[in-house]
């Protein structure tokens, strides 16, 4: 499997493709907890990094949800850019922000101004692999991002 990177590229303003070459932010085997089992069963850093969502913290703190796997288990975590911008470095989380099973996470807010995480779940159903969506409400008033509860609307 190729490793994915999270990366940043420049844009042209008319959209029709890149200006210059992009820049890597992270890679999936900086964060502790991405793991997954090569095939003679040895534990090794995952190599998936997808879904970055970048919000900003009540402190202003510029933090990015991404997804990846812990072994066969989709899951959701987060860094924080140490400089305050997409350069980074990005600090990984020790652990996944969600329970197993979650992934590409996104911040809204509420008419109420409630902040909520859209994210996703799977399941198996026959052959197929559904994605059953999920609400948290979040708390990002002070310096990191807190999972507070599952939403029930």
């Amino acid at each position: 499997m190729i490793e994915t990177k999270t990366a940043k590229v420049t844009i042209k303003s008319d959209l029709s493709g890149s200006v210059g070459e992009g820049k890597l932010l992270f890679k999936a085997s900086d964060s502790p907890w991405s793991r997954e089992k090569d095939s003679k069963g040895n534990d090794r850093p995952n190599k998936v990094t997808d879904g970055p969502f970048l919000f900003k913290t009540g402190t202003g703190r510029l933090g990015m949800l991404w997804t990846s796997w812990i072994y066969d288990v989709y899951v959701q975590g987060v860094a924080y850019s140490e400089s305050g911008t997409l350069d980074g470095p990005w600090i990984q989380e020790k652990d996944p922000i969600t329970p197993p099973n979650f992934g590409h996470g996104m911040l809204f807010k509420t008419f109420e101004g409630k902040t909520l995480m859209a994210i996703h779940s799977h399941k198996k159903i026959g052959e197929k692999t559904i994605r059953i969506p999920h609400l948290f409400e979040v708390d990002l008033s002070a310096d990191k991002l807190v999972v507070v509860k599952p939403f029930i609307p």
